[in-house]
Order: C-alpha cells, then sequence, then structure tokens
C-alpha cells in the first residue's frame, strides 16, 4: 500500500483554511445572536464581570498592605457602595434641581432657535404649498378666496425640539427605577465573581487536566489581564478628565457642575463618542446661563481641550498598543450593541469586542482574524 500524502489544506485537524475561517465567523455571529437574545439576563451580568476587572486594582493594592483577598474584596465592596451611594445621592439631587429648571432653560432656547427664521422657513418649505387665489374674471364679479389652511403641527425647529426635549427627559425619569433593578443586581453578580475567583482556576484544571486546561487557562489570563488593564485605565481617565472638568466648570460658576463632571466620567467607558457627547450639555449650558458670550466661549475651549488631553494623549497612552481596534469595525460593533442593548450595549461594547479578540489570538487558525481587528498590527517577519 502507498502512504497517502498530507497536502498542506488538510494538516492539523484536517480541514482547509476556508473552512477554519467559516467556522470562527459563524461561531462569532452565533454568539452575537444568543447574547441578543439573551440581552435582559447576560447585561447585568456582564457588568459584574467588568466591574469585577475594575475592582482588581483596589484588591491588590488592599492585599499588599496585608488583607487576605476575601478580606479585601469585602472592603473593597463595602467602600464601592458607600461612595456609590454618597455620590449617587448628590448627582440625583443635582438631577432633580436641573429637571425642575429644565421649563426655563427650554424656554431660553425656543427663544435662540425663534431667532434664526431661516431654519423654520427651510422646514415649511417641505409642507403643503399654501393656495393660490386665481385672477378676476373680466366680466364677472370677483372671486372669493379661498380659506388658508392651518399650519402642520410640529413642522417648525422650536416645535421639533420641544418633542425631542420632552422624549428624552420621560425616557430617564421612567428608567430610572431599571436602572436601580440593574444596580442591586450587578452587586448580587459581583458578590458571587469575588466569592468564586479563587477557585476558578483549580475546577478548569480538574475538568480540563493536561494541555487542554493550560490552554483554557491561558485564554482566561490573557482576557483577564486586558480587561484589568483596559478597566484600569478607562476608571483613571475618567477619575481625572471628570474631575479637572468639574473643576473648571465650578470656576466659571456653571450651573449643575457636579451632574455635568459625573457626565464625564460615566460617559467615557463608552468608547470613542462617550466623552465627546458628554461635552455638548455643558457647553450649551454655557451659553445659556454665563453672564457673557466671551466666558461661554472661553469653557467651551477649555472642556474640549480637556477632554483632547485625557483622551487623545493620556488614555492612549495608558492603553498602549495592545487593545487597539479598528476604528470603523468599532463603530459598527457600537452601533449594533448600542441599538440592541441601548445604552449598557454601548457600554460593553469595546470590552466584548476586545475578549473576541483576544479568544481569537489563542485559537488555531483565528490569529489571522485577530490581526484585522487591530488598527496598527504588527508586521509579521
Amino acid at each position: 500500500m502507498h502512504d497517502r500524502q498530507t497536502s498542506p489544506t488538510t494538516q492539523g485537524l484536517g480541514r482547509p483554511p476556508a473552512a477554519d475561517a467559516a467556522i470562527i465567523v459563524l461561531a462569532i455571529l452565533a454568539c452575537a445572536g444568543v447574547f441578543t437574545w439573551l440581552g435582559p439576563v447576560l447585561k447585568p451580568f456582564l457588568v459584574a464581570v467588568f466591574l469585577f476587572y475594575v475592582a482588581q486594582l483596589g484588591a491588590k493594592t488592599l492585599a499588599r498592605i496585608g488583607l487576605g483577598p476575601r478580606m479585601a474584596y469585602a472592603s473593597l465592596l463595602a467602600i464601592t457602595v458607600i461612595l456609590a451611594v454618597l455620590f449617587g445621592q448628590l448627582v440625583s439631587r443635582e438631577a432633580a434641581i436641573f429637571v425642575g429648571k429644565w421649563p426655563r432653560y427650554e424656554a431660553r432656547i425656543t427663544k435662540v432657535i425663534n431667532s434664526l427664521p431661516q431654519f423654520d422657513q427651510m422646514l415649511h418649505g417641505f409642507g403643503p404649498a399654501h393656495p393660490v387665489t386665481p385672477p378676476p374674471a373680466a366680466d364677472g364679479p370677483p372671486p372669493v378666496p379661498s380659506p388658508p389652511e392651518a399650519e402642520p403641527a410640529g413642522t417648525s425647529l422650536s416645535d421639533l425640539f420641544r418633542s425631542f426635549s420632552t422624549s428624552t427627559l420621560d425616557y430617564v425619569l421612567h428608567h430610572t427605577l431599571d436602572v436601580a433593578e440593574v444596580f442591586v443586581l450587578v452587586l448580587v453578580y459581583l458578590i458571587f465573581l469575588f466569592i468564586g475567583s479563587e477557585k476558578l482556576p483549580d475546577r478548569i484544571r480538574n475538568a480540563f487536566p493536561g494541555e487542554r486546561g493550560q490552554r483554557i487557562l491561558m485564554i482566561g489570563e490573557g482576557i483577564s489581564h486586558s480587561m484589568e488593564r483596559f478597566m484600569t485605565v478607562k476608571t483613571i481617565v475618567g477619575i481625572g478628565m471628570g474631575a479637572t472638568a468639574g473643576l473648571v466648570m465650578f470656576l466659571f460658576g456653571l450651573d449643575h457642575w457636579l451632574l455635568w463632571a459625573f457626565l464625564f466620567f460615566a460617559s467615557n467607558y463608552i468608547t470613542y463618542i462617550g466623552s465627546i457627547v458628554a461635552c455638548v450639555p455643558p457647553i450649551v449650558m454655557a451659553f445659556l446661563g454665563l453672564p457673557s458670550l466671551a466666558a461661554a466661549i472661553s469653557l467651551s475651549v477649555l472642556l474640549v481641550l480637556n477632554r483632547l488631553l485625557w483622551i487623545d494623549f493620556v488614555e492612549i497612552r495608558m492603553s498602549g498598543k495592545e487593545l487597539n481596534l479598528d476604528p470603523a469595525l468599532m463603530f459598527l460593533w457600537l452601533s449594533y450593541w448600542g441599538w440592541a442593548w441601548g445604552v449598557l450595549g454601548l457600554l460593553l461594547a469595546y470590552p466584548m469586542l476586545a475578549a473576541v479578540k483576544i479568544v481569537l489570538g489563542h485559537v488555531q487558525g483565528g490569529e489571522g482574524w485577530a490581526v484585522l481587528l487591530s488598527d496598527d498590527a504588527p508586521r509579521r517577519a
């Protein structure tokens, strides 16, 4: 009998590279579909997972001063809950005051909009044409002009603004209870993650002995290290950006500066677009509430420069090249999860794609796909 030669496309697992690529793509699409369908269950759990990685920096710091792992986690959890409750009360109070004053701000914005008639004329131009009175006949009575038709409701820019602002405030107020419910579930999941984190590596070694278990642990350690670094950088940069922005707004005397400072901190977890969106409300409030146009422009410039300093300088250098992702693909990923899961989807999109990239880098046949997900991938020798 002749020995059967093995072609390069059938080495390893006996599948051609195209089959491996198809399996990887189908697996990613299947996981995305399952995650979307199980969103109500998975969202608080995933938030707890990423908060667990945030807590690693504090837990390791407490462990260095002599506390055991369980005591460190318990102390960190208690400190986090106390700070969250205290700061949440301050922010909710500022938000309630802002909502109470919103009709006054809305009137100012509407006045500014009404002073720009070209926008209203442009919008009215898309509406039905006004009836035209025919010319009088030469030998007949003058024609009776047709009564003017009523203007369609909601066609002016000010009407559109009122409708948008009302729906936005209603959405925020009606979902406050949902946020509290998610916070409780996240807290429960976080407690169990703290308890089970020490025993998980031993369970994996016992369940998958040998090389398979080591590969699983390697993937887990890669995800854990990258997520810990990512969440640590995001937290440090968010605190720094929020604190400096809050100090600048406080010195300028901007109303509700604490609320906008918290917005800078929280929105930084939404990669790329969060910190940009956070600049909009305080800039608008600066032009509405500050006594002079020069002060409003100065504050706006300082807020934008503050954002550029922390995001485009500090965060990029702290993150390094380890978690770089293609911006176009990242924006598509953000769009999908924002549509599927709302604000939490925008929050979780970047860590989920980073985890996919890390897993692909440790799976046979997935290394090339991990390179494709990168923004500035290193060249192979």
